[in-house]
């Protein structure tokens, strides 16, 4: 099996978890519209922003200095100890913070005190379990990740089910108040809560390494490593969940209009995640991969073809999103007829989606300043992106609303591949193969134009727009084949 083959196969076993877990959180945000209004709806996008924040500071870059100091031999044995030991520090820090400010907390959120408490709770179990998941990954254990990863989203959306749909039915219910008076919503942070906590005991075998003992040296070594990634990591948080954050805040409506425009948003943004999540399974699958095959002579071939592959599944999926969106609209309208109210933003969908397509390849085009270990480079490109993700927002939100939010995202991470590529040519130069990238993405555009131009001038029924985009799915991927299939892979 060559390089490139066994990096698709653990890509596709990890990606086995994280499809399932995304495909769930989606069809879950449409489990929950029958059940909370679009105000709460905003309230679950904003905390779920916010998680975002916090899971890159409390883990402070140190998965991916467990996964450089573990691939170096001499450092093998005590790299999750000493890594372990620096996440669990900062989350007790975290948890005592939270409780000594907790008013203050619940104060700027604008929500009350039982949600601070929750979410408190909620990401200190996801950080703790956050290297040993990690661990998973560097020691080649893709399937037992899986069904960590699975387990804890069948536990999450059992203890939904169970507050939405069955305890209505059961006595309890009528005596005791059992979300604390709080809004329906908070049973989706009690039930992540739970499910992470139980995630935790099953992750108990992993913690069997930290046995190995700290090492004072490593760990300076691994901080001066991992800090300017914890930058990257924050920066791309700001980037990909900021607007989110900020709507609220921006927004020239009242509190209760603008959690309704930050719920239509957080719901259409859905769609996008599905880029995101086969950005996820092949970032699980790709930064080991890419730590290890540093030091083979043909290292940037194997990156360069990695880089064109990713940019076809990427565009596959691009397609197969937005040319669906009327079949999508028709089935969830059906399921809920709530789901009409929400469908008024879906002019956002295309633009997240080219701009997750844009992060992706910045992942790869990033790979280069990890292994030569220059990744304060890394941190002053994804500073500069927040700053440009500040400052469109800012300018744009109050008169754009989402789609300002949306237009931001997708030019920050344009400019950061731009940006990016330079870097890499002037550092570490890699010859990608520029022709077939650009005419895969220029193929997708070009199909989804004409698309979208056939069903507006046309007025075309949802079956012939389904129709369509099955044809030129299958144009794309016969491209795609007769181009690649002399090459190997």
């Amino acid at each position: 099996m060559s390089l490139i083959r066994k990096l698709a196969s653990d890509t596709a076993a990890y990606g086995i978890s994280s499809i399932l877990a995304r495909l769930i959180n989606f069809f879950f945000g449409f489990l929950i519209i029958r059940y909370i209004s679009p105000v709460e709806y905003g309230v679950y996008g904003k905390f779920y922003a916010f998680a975002g924040f916090f899971l890159v500071l409390l883990t402070h870059g140190m998965e991916t200095a467990y996964f450089r100091h573990y691939s170096q031999e001499k450092f093998k044995q005590k790299a999750f100890a000493t890594a372990f030991a620096s996440i669990f520090s900062v989350t007790l820090f975290y948890i005592l913070f939270s409780y000594v400010f907790m008013a203050d907390i619940a104060t700027w959120v604008e929500e009350s005190k039982g949600f601070v408490v929750l979410f408190t709770w909620m990401m200190a179990f996801d950080v703790l379990a956050a290297l040993p998941f990690a661990s998973l990954r560097a020691t080649g254990r893709p399937m037992r990740f899986a069904v960590l990863k699975i387990i804890n989203i069948l536990l999450f959306i059992g203890f939904n089910i169970f507050f939405f749909i069955l305890l209505p039915y059961l006595p309890v219910s009528a005596s005791w108040n059992l979300n604390f008076g709080l809004p329906k919503v908070v049973f989706v942070f009690t039930a992540n809560l739970l499910a992470s906590a139980f995630t935790l005991v099953f992750l108990m075998p992993q913690f069997r390494l930290i046995r190995s003992g700290l090492d004072v040296g490593l760990y300076k070594r691994m901080l001066q490593y991992a800090l300017p990634i914890m930058i990257v990591g924050f920066a791309g948080m700001i980037n990909e969940m900021l607007d989110r954050a900020l709507m609220t805040k921006l927004l020239p409506g009242t509190q209760q209009e603008n959690n309704i425009q930050l719920g239509i948003y957080s719901f259409n943004y859905k769609f996008s995640m599905l880029m995101t999540l086969f950005l996820q399974a092949y970032r699980y699958a790709a930064e080991p991969f890419f730590f290890a095959q540093a030091q083979h002579e043909d290292s940037k071939k194997i990156y360069a073809d990695t880089m064109k592959y990713f940019i076809i599944c990427g565009c596959v999926i691009f397609l197969l999103i937005t040319l669906n969106i009327p079949m999508l609209q028709g089935i969830l309208s059906i399921y809920s007829p709530a789901a009409k109210h929400y469908f008024v933003g879906k002019g956002v969908i295309p633009i997240l989606l080219l701009a997750n397509l844009c992060l992706g390849i910045y992942f790869n085009i990033s790979t280069w300043y990890k292994i030569i270990d220059k990744t304060h480079i890394g941190a002053l490109v994804s500073v500069f992106g927040a700053l440009l993700t500040l400052v469109l927002n800012y300018l744009w939100i109050p008169t754009m609303g989402y789609m300002g939010s949306a237009w931001a995202t997708l030019i920050c991470y344009l400019s950061m591949v731009l940006l990016g590529y330079l870097l890499e040519m002037k550092y570490y130069p890699i010859r990608y193969d520029l022709s077939g990238i650009f005419s895969y993405i220029a193929l997708a555009l070009f199909f989804f134009s004409g698309a979208h131009y056939l069903s507006t001038s046309y007025a075309l029924s949802a079956g012939m727009q389904t129709l369509c985009a099955i044809l030129l799915i299958s144009l794309f991927i016969a491209f795609a084949y007769f181009r690649e299939r002399s090459k190997k892979i």
